[in-house]
């Protein structure tokens, strides 16, 4: 969450942004390069995992819960507990990679998930994790024991990891 903070200086057109992840609290000057369109809406850079240029910074979430959610700084420094479907997707907010450990067999909504991310399917051997587009149609599918390098997060909408 961006907490914006205004005052006599909105006048002369700068804000001050102050995110989560600026662990000292400190602020940094909005200026007119980082809006965008007379909505005025807060575009965010582009990180190295192919987020869109202009797309507003949240973090990506999941419903329903899952059994733990943990950051992590690089792709590969993260382990999958046995029986378990991870699933890692950047989260600009926080600039870390946000991984989603997935236990009970549901099928999970998505939301401000894109770019490049990636998986562990560690259920039990030949347990089948679907992922479904928009329109309800399979996208892709992973069969235990298996470990996705890279996968495109853009047109996957539910997880079914069971």
């Amino acid at each position: 969450m961006v907490g914006l903070v205004a005052g006599a200086s909105l006048a002369a057109g700068a804000l001050l942004a102050v995110t989560p992840a600026q662990a000292d609290d400190t602020a940094r000057t909005v200026g007119a390069a980082d809006w965008e369109g007379s909505d005025k809406t807060l575009r965010t850079p582009s990180d190295p995992v192919g987020a869109d240029v202009g797309v507003l910074a949240t973090s990506p979430q999941i419903s329903p819960a899952a059994e733990r959610i943990r950051y992590v700084a690089s792709s590969t420094d993260y382990t999958c507990s046995s029986g378990r479907l991870c699933t890692r997707v950047w989260d600009p907010v926080v600039k870390k990679w946000k991984v989603f450990d997935l236990w009970v067999c549901k099928t999970y909504s998505l939301s401000y998930w894109g770019g490049t991310g990636g998986f562990v399917n560690t259920q039990t051997k030949g347990t089948k994790a679907i992922f479904y587009k928009e329109n309800g149609t399979q996208h892709g599918s992973s069969t235990a024991p298996a470990t996705s390098a890279s996968y495109n997060w853009n047109p996957v909408w539910k997880i079914k990891n069971c």
